[in-house]
């Protein structure tokens, strides 16, 4: 079937998901009323589209794609693999240029941008039927979107220690750590960036932590925070890199004895990498994330998109294979009828939560910040090897 373009493909959708779903100026402030389009109704219309394509940051969601095409013949689902940053940028240019090919947008959402590129601009729209609306936790992040929660936390190597070696975060700075301690580039990384940038908001407790471990008061120069103040000291022990797979890696084969790294990599471990997850940490080791799957406005494939989304959260009962592939260690169900992927509860993990507002006000401050702290680091390591 021919597909429908532009501002009459935008148009069609917004109609679809209800005349409420948005505010003046394109800003989706919040979850938009669910219609009560059964699978079969939405199944039956989507025989009449063309083949749906999914932006996605996770490659579970190839498993997924081949149940969903099993699960409703005669569909098809074309799954883009892209890093977060890159995902933003290809939707806002598809909808720039008129041509816009994303039909579903699964993306990770911590740092503040997807919303601000994204969410409050109408160029994705957040969507769920009522059924399974009615089974979604509470969502902290505002933005009706999230189906899966993790976390930005600290792991160790179980080649080398046996139980996590520190208590306290501020550990992490000592001399005996220097060049052991792997995290993702914050600059590159959503997740880790989410991790520093929450940091920030909860100075007073590191401030604390570090009475604790020092037995004084934390010194700071002029007009620095305590979490400022523990990433310049932390990040002289840091081996940054491109992703959290090099984190894990590391920490796998020894190189590393700490990393930073997203929950979910967790998984790893029926595989044999030699990692275990630091759950308990003074005053915390991490940062609670989340993805959120929504509908691109432009979307030429409305009801096979709205399809697939129910087919993901494991439709009414929770029970779907869509779902499966996502509860694994190291995740968190966003549905209260749908047991965790993780034998921790995620309450029971010392995690702060990002407060995605202020994460896009500091972007500017936290650039220049990270900018500095990473050429320092990278000049520090390069002298010692000298």
């Amino acid at each position: 079937m021919a597909r429908i373009s532009g501002r009459i493909g935008t148009l069609i959708l917004l109609l679809l998901l209800c005349a409420g779903c948005g505010t003046a100026g394109g800003h989706v402030s919040e979850q938009p009323e669910s219609t009560m389009e059964s699978a079969e109704e939405l199944y039956r219309n989507a025989l009449q589209e063309d083949v749906l394509v999914v932006y996605t940051v996770s490659t579970r969601v190839v498993q997924t794609k081949e149940s969903f095409e099993s699960a409703y013949p005669g569909l098809a689902v074309e799954v883009r693999d892209l890093r977060s940053p890159s995902l933003i940028e290809a939707v806002e240019k598809e909808h720039q240029s008129s041509r816009p090919e994303c039909d579903v947008v699964l993306c990770n959402d911590n740092s503040g941008q997807f919303r601000q590129h994204l969410v409050d601009t109408g160029l994705v729209v957040p969507w769920l039927p009522a059924d399974i609306a009615a089974h979604t936790k509470d969502n902290p992040d505002g933005n009706g979107g999230s189906f899966l929660y993790e976390a930005e936390m600290l792991f160790y190597s179980s080649l080398l220690y046996d139980t996590c070696p520190i208590s306290n975060l501020w550990e992490l700075t000592e001399e005996r750590f220097r060049g052991r301690i792997y995290m993702p580039n914050p600059l590159n990384s959503f997740s880790t960036y989410a991790l520093c940038g929450a940091m920030l908001q909860h100075t007073d407790e590191l401030a604390e932590a570090y009475r604790l471990y020092a037995g004084k008061d934390l010194q700071t120069a002029a007009g620095e925070t305590a979490a400022e103040c523990f990433w310049r000291a932390a990040a002289a022990n840091i081996i940054f890199t491109n992703s959290s797979d090099e984190v894990i890696e590391a920490l796998s084969n020894g190189d590393a004895d700490f990393g930073f790294s997203v929950s979910s990599k967790l998984r790893y471990r029926e595989l044999g990498y030699r990692i275990e997850p630091v759950w308990n940490l003074t005053p915390f080791t991490g940062c609670r994330t989340s993805y959120a799957v929504m509908i691109a406005a432009d979307s030429r494939n409305p009801n096979t998109a709205k399809l697939f989304i129910r087919y993901i959260m494991g439709e009414t009962d929770g029970k779907g294979e869509g779902y499966l592939p996502f509860r694994t260690a190291g995740t968190w169900s966003a549905r209260d009828d749908v047991p965790d992927g993780n034998d921790v509860p995620l309450s029971e993990v010392d995690l702060i939560v990002p407060d995605q507002e202020a994460l896009i006000l500091a972007r500017d401050k936290m650039q220049t910040f990270w900018s500095e702290v990473i050429r320092d680091s990278e000049k520090q390591h390069e002298e010692k090897e000298n």
